[in-house]
């Protein structure tokens, strides 16, 4: 298990990291904005191709920024962790199915036994 902590950034490389950001949503945005600014004149695949383009330079500069960086690194590392996971064999994923089906089946068939015998007593209070 990896738990060294990372120093954190220093107030220098906050207002950096704060204009890449926003740059980026400008970036996303924008793309956005020309996919209605040019309705009239541009086709419409054209202007997906706008937006798909904004948000692709709003995710490349975002991820130049430290926060970006952080979420890089965390990806990387989730991956060496899914890397790790003893997937079950078919076979288990069959035994562990049944059983499940088998409860919900059980746990069904007492919910309205315990229903039935509500209702039977309900009936009889009632008159």
């Amino acid at each position: 298990m990896n738990a060294k902590v990372e120093p954190t950034h220093s107030a220098n490389g906050a207002l950096p990291d704060i204009a890449k950001l926003v740059l980026a949503g400008l970036l996303a945005f924008g793309g956005a904005v020309t996919y209605y600014w040019f309705a009239d004149q541009w086709p419409t695949w054209t202007r997906v191709l706008m937006v798909l383009a904004g948000i692709g330079a709003g995710v490349a500069v975002a991820l130049t920024s430290g926060p970006g960086a952080q979420l890089q690194k965390f990806l990387r590392d989730s991956q060496i962790e899914v890397r790790k996971v003893v997937w079950p064999t078919r076979q288990e994923t069959w035994q562990t199915t049944l059983i499940v089906g088998v409860a919900v089946l059980i746990i069904g068939i007492l919910i309205w036994i315990i229903d039935m015998l509500l209702a039977w007593a309900v009936r009889l209070m009632m008159g």
